[in-house]
């Protein structure tokens, strides 16, 4: 990046005063409005780490400390900044004080951070001039802006007389893959139209535009002393406020950033949007928040898990995408965001249990169109950048996972115009899933979820989501009265499922398999093992492994055969599906419970470190110097782990795994969970909300619903701490529920006149309704349809 630009700010008067309104509107200052919202902060240990503040177009991400280096690997060093998808608009910005007397002082080195579910704030001081600085960056929703905000108080008994100098890093360039759809970037050049007060960016060989003004007039500057250099082909623009702030005083000025990757006028008129309309954007925004807090509200005995589940219903919100391409849910910030089929397909099953279904059948959909661009048979994309290019047209378990995640949605939405789309998909990819079986023994190859290099053989998670998608590619053909269809489905799912338990479970580890294989196949695989364990050095891995190349060598057949030894967390996904049979499921609970640390599941079991079985052993864990992508413990795992154990009836087992992933929350970047935990990786990641949400209300509460038959199934099981706990206004379609449990009480309330079938929890009966004794042949089951329901069990 070019070191910096003159711009000349001819005719304006300094003046500490706010100038006159160009939009007369309501004054809104952003650090007094977000003083009654939910707010965490950052640790002290952390201010050198990534920070998010996203809307639904726009995003900025810079470092919790106040600063913005660069940061990310996908595009080396250029995934921070604020992006306007398939554009980035600038690497960041600078804001520096000076004093009368020459002195300066870099806003970048905050004292804290404060995270609100719509923004973000910065807290400075400069203690020589009793200034205490909060930096507070918004960013809009409808339309794509940020706001920026300088609050400035004198706290001492002297009056403050200086500058601030305002540094806008301006760096226009396209996308991960812009060159694939002709996206080249070039330098940029910057230029002041005094008329409008505005300065403006321009990419010269596109029409790519970064505009942005300022609440008081500005006078011409060169960058701050303290802008740092980054990448690209970018410029410094930088202007100066005339700072006058009496004793006791505070003065405020904000900065309006918005751009545009189709022309300047649409630009411009973001920009005036912005400023004129700054205090109806913010109220649309906060009450949007509000209305997510307020939905499927959790009440449980467990603080943490009931804070977390508040801030990560926020997190996905912050990866919400409303882009020319669709509405989709990105992977994760800071470099992920964009499509990907899993993700998106893990995703909505987690948004649908807090009441954000409507979003869940516009991801799908955006999802299907993105596979159908990409000249798909029923095949569904893995990774599609947010220009449209395709990176990776699909592993083998995204298709069958999207099936079944097609109707989940629909059994939480009813949208009948959505399945009948997915059913089409659906037909289309168990032909495709069907032709990708090699030898033909019902069992399709190729890579799944573990992205470690050669395992594309027959693998677990593959095997364990086809069964699903079967079940329910059935359940769509029933619906749509397609019952010879329907049939052949149903059959094939029962037949895999005999088979995953008969061919894939390995009795001598205790486990599913990782993949089957010929043994020249597996020879290839636990030699990279071996190497993989030697070179993490974890000898006690490398014995196993060695012991099972020398079980393989010894093999005097080439038929194939299931091997678990990586013990890659894809073994659980048959607990997760419900494929495993219980006696088989119980036993590979047992056997997960030895790859853990205190963070939850490592995603390849001979990663571990022998010690961590037990968690005592890493009270001072310093993950930073521990984890990375290889040896990683992630919250997807986790999460599989903990909803396998709670659909086996191990509630305790179940929230045990809910509490290690809870470590990770807050850990680094207030709000969310890392993608790797606890504190690397994507700071925002997508899946979350499943692997939190999704054993609560579907296991723990036992909610199923079949909103398209008004129907509520509901089998509670509770962990044996939780004696009272509720979920309160949990959509259901047009249907709202409320569910409270208090030790043997279960009140259901419902908005409509549904069928509710409920299951008392195991071990118990069900004593009376609403105050009526029940029969002895309704003890284990009723079924009710008032609106008010208190249930006695026993």
């Amino acid at each position: 990046m070019r070191p910096f630009l003159y711009l000349a700010l001819l005719g304006l008067s300094m003046t500490a005063c706010q100038q006159e309104d160009k939009f007369p509107s309501e004054s809104l200052v952003l650090a007094e409005s977000l003083a009654d919202l939910p707010m965490l902060r950052g640790k002290t240990d952390y201010l050198a780490s990534p920070f998010t503040t996203a809307g639904n177009q726009m995003y900025l991400v810079g470092h919790q400390d106040g600063s913005f280096p660069d940061l990310g690997w996908h595009i080396e060093g250029e995934m921070g900044g604020l992006w306007l998808h398939p554009i980035k608009l600038t690497d960041g910005f600078v804001m520096e004080l000076s004093h009368s007397s020459d002195q300066t002082r870099c806003l970048n080195q905050a004292v804290s951070f404060k995270n609100y579910p719509i923004a973000g704030q910065h807290d400075f001081l400069w203690s020589d001039f009793d200034l205490d600085i909060q930096r507070t960056q918004f960013v809009t929703d409808s339309i794509p802006g940020l706001v920026i905000e300088l609050q400035i108080n004198n706290t001492g008994s002297v009056s403050f007389e200086g500058n601030l100098n305002f540094t806008n890093q301006i760096d226009l360039r396209p996308v991960w893959l812009g060159e694939r759809t002709g996206m080249e970037d070039q330098a940029d050049e910057v230029k002041y139209d005094q008329s409008q007060a505005t300065w403006m960016a321009k990419d010269q060989g596109n029409n790519w535009y970064c505009v942005w003004r300022a609440s008081l007039p500005g006078t011409e500057s060169q960058p701050a002393t303290c802008t740092p250099d980054t990448e690209g082909q970018g410029e410094n623009a930088a202007s100066s406020y005339l700072l006058n702030i009496p004793a006791g005083g505070q003065q405020v000025i904000q900065f309006y950033i918005t751009g545009s990757s189709a022309n300047q006028e649409e630009a411009l008129q973001r920009l005036d949007g912005l400023e004129r309309d700054l205090g109806r954007l913010f109220r649309a925004k906060r009450s949007h928040y509000q209305q997510v807090a307020q939905t499927a509200v959790l009440e449980v005995p467990d603080s943490t898990l009931a804070n977390a589940w508040e801030w990560t219903k926020y997190a996905s919100q912050w990866l919400r995408f409303d882009l020319p391409q669709g509405t989709g849910i990105a992977a994760g910030i800071p470099d992920y965001p964009w499509w990907f089929g899993c993700d998106q397909t893990y995703s909505v099953r987690g948004l649908v249990t807090v009441g954000m279904g409507n979003w869940a059948v516009d991801i799908l959909e955006t999802l299907l169109e993105l596979s159908n661009k990409a000249g798909s048979e029923g095949q569904i994309v893995h990774e599609v950048s947010t220009n449209g290019a395709v990176f990776n047209p699909g592993n083998i378990n995204e298709t069958p996972h999207f099936i079944s995640a097609a109707w989940e949605v629909f059994r939480w939405t009813a949208d009948e115009a959505f399945l009948q789309r997915a059913y089409e998909q659906a037909k289309a990819g168990l032909v495709w899933l069907e032709k990708q079986d090699e030898d033909g023994n019902g069992y399709p190859d190729g890579h799944g979820m573990m992205e470690i290099h050669g395992m594309n053989a027959e693998m677990m998670d593959v095997i364990a989501y086809t069964f699903e998608a079967y079940e329910a590619a059935a359940k769509m053909a029933h619906y749509f009265k397609a019952e010879d269809l329907a049939n052949d489905y149903i059959a094939k799912a029962n037949q895999l499922k005999q088979k995953v338990n008969q061919d894939w479970w390995v009795a001598d580890e205790a486990s599913f398999a990782d993949f089957r294989a010929a043994p020249k196949k597996a020879l290839e695989l636990v030699n990279g093992a071996i190497v993989r364990a030697d070179t993490l050095k974890k000898p006690w891995s490398a014995t196993d492994l060695k012991l099972a190349k020398e079980k393989i060598e010894a093999q005097q057949s080439d038929e194939i055969s299931a091997y678990a030894f990586y013990h890659n967390w894809v073994v659980n996904t048959p607990l997760e599906t419900g494929v495993a049979d219980t006696a088989k499921a119980i036993q590979a609970l047992e056997t997960g419970h030895k790859y853990l640390n205190p963070f939850g599941v490592y995603v390849t079991g001979i990663d571990r470190k022998r010690e961590e079985v037990n968690p005592a052993a890493f009270a001072a864990l310093k993950a930073k110097e521990t984890f990375n992508y290889t040896g990683a413990v992630m919250t997807l795992p986790t999460g599989v782990q903990a909803i396998s154990a709670a659909r086996y009836g191990q509630a305790d087992l179940a929230l045990e795994y809910l509490q290690r992933m809870l470590r990770s929350f807050s850990y680094a970047h207030p709000g969310s969970m890392y993608e790797v935990s606890p504190d690397y990786g994507m700071l925002v990641q997508a899946w979350n909300i499943y692997a939190l949400t999704r054993p609560v209300v579907s296991h723990f509460f036992g909610i199923q619903p079949e909103v398209h038959q008004q129907k509520v199934y509901i089998a509670p099981h509770l962990p044996s701490v939780w004696q009272e706990a509720a979920i309160r206004q949990l959509p259901l379609g047009e249907n709202q529920l409320d569910y409270h449990i208090q030790s043997d009480q279960h009140q259901i309330d419902q908005q409509l006149d549904w069928e509710l079938i409920f299951t008392a929890p195991s071990g118990k009966k069900i004593i009376s309704v609403n105050g009526t004794p029940v029969s002895e042949n309704n003890q284990r089951q009723v079924v009710l349809t008032a609106k008010e329901n208190l249930i006695l069990v026993g």
